[in-house]
């Protein structure tokens, strides 16, 4: 499992983490009942502190993305779709700030999803 973490982002780490995992049972590649990599294997791959994935997998704990198993680690307890509705959820709120605020500043509808669309197909993957 590959994981792509910016040390310079403003995002943080744990943060990153949690993204790479979503984004890696977004793709299939980690499946509900499936054992996430060992904080300290995780760690020691990406070079951050233990305690950075720590916190990374607890909160994913807390949202019910992972649950932890007593001397086993970590193991995926939802699907692509719990995780897609998630993403979609953690969306609307992120948009709801941005489009208020360019609303405020005088924005239309319009030229949002012009600004929108082409940040989308500049981005294609």
């Amino acid at each position: 499992m590959w994981f792509n973490v910016d040390m310079r982002s403003s995002v943080p780490i744990y943060k990153q983490i949690k993204r790479n995992i979503y984004e890696t049972i977004m793709k299939g590649e980690l499946k509900n009942g499936e054992m996430l990599p060992s904080i300290r294997d995780l760690a020691s791959s990406i070079r951050v502190n233990p305690n950075t994935v720590v916190r990374a997998y607890r909160e994913m704990e807390n949202e019910g993305t992972v649950m932890a198993r007593q001397g086993m680690g970590y193991i995926v307890t939802t699907s692509k779709k719990n995780i897609k509705k998630m993403l979609l959820d953690e969306l609307k709120k992120d948009l709801t700030d941005y489009l208020v605020k360019y609303r405020k500043l005088g924005l239309s509808i319009e030229e949002v999803l012009e600004v929108t669309e082409s940040i989308w197909k500049e981005n294609k993957m």
